[in-house]
């Protein structure tokens, strides 16, 4: 049984629910919506709550396995690194089930036929590598690229820093929480130094932090001329299958 673990940020947000929920619907994968009502934690270890986190991450494990949970999957990489290295690493925690990002997951599915991707989405692009998903989280640079190179008519120009020399969106570490005006001067300069020089016309991000924050950025900077997306909403652009069902 595949279990989807939204979170909070993914939750406050209708647009990245949405597509989240449309790409399982369009896969026609059933699954089990879970972090609905509970957050993973990773702001209380941020704010330095590490006993409350640990009785947090406790109790998430032991509701989820008895859900009888075989994969669990995330789109936000906080939540992905709190199951994947935080509570088994730190808290030492047995974890009963694969945890993948979306961006792992959704790789798979394209390569085995699962997925398939046949309408164009003709724009070039450059993919902005989230932080806790890369250099600060579990290195994963290559799938999320392999999810973008399989939409047909898309073409993505890197940013000069990228993958493990990538810089950050601004919004990571509480920053945005506590420094908001900071928070998006940062993304703003991502914007004006980094992506305009690519000649791209959008932005593609597979974290929701980086996403609300870059696109805020951007509304700064250019006043929305060059678009920031989720990876999700790429795919169920691209995908074949039911809108509503």
């Amino acid at each position: 049984m595949v279990g989807v673990f939204f979170g909070c940020t993914v939750l406050l947000f209708e647009e990245l629910r949405s597509t989240l929920e449309a790409f399982f619907r369009k896969a026609r994968i059933p699954y089990e919506a879970l972090g609905v009502n509970r957050c993973c934690g990773i702001p209380l270890l941020l704010a330095g709550f590490q006993k409350e986190a640990e009785e947090n991450g406790r109790k998430l494990v032991e509701d989820i396995s008895k859900k009888g949970i075989s994969t669990l999957v995330t789109s936000c990489p906080h939540c992905y690194r709190a199951f994947s290295s935080e509570f088994p690493h730190r808290f030492g925690l047995s974890i009963p089930f694969k945890t993948l990002h979306f961006t792992q997951y959704a790789a798979d599915l394209i390569r085995r036929g699962r997925v398939k991707l046949t309408k164009p989405i003709n724009q070039k692009l450059t993919y902005h590598d989230p932080c806790y998903l890369g250099r600060m989280g579990e290195k994963i640079y290559q799938e999320p690229r392999e999810v973008l190179a399989s939409i047909p008519g898309l073409k993505v120009e890197e940013m000069e820093h990228n993958r493990d020399k990538a810089t950050c969106c601004g919004a990571g570490g509480l920053v945005r929480a506590y420094l908001p005006i900071l928070s998006s001067a940062v993304a703003q300069e991502k914007i004006e130094s980094q992506a305009r020089t690519t000649g791209v016309t959008g932005i593609v991000s597979s974290c929701p932090f980086c996403y609300f924050n870059l696109k805020e950025g951007a509304e700064e900077v250019d006043e929305g001329e060059i678009g920031v997306y989720d990876l999700a909403e790429l795919l169920v652009r691209s995908m074949e299958g039911p809108q509503d069902e």
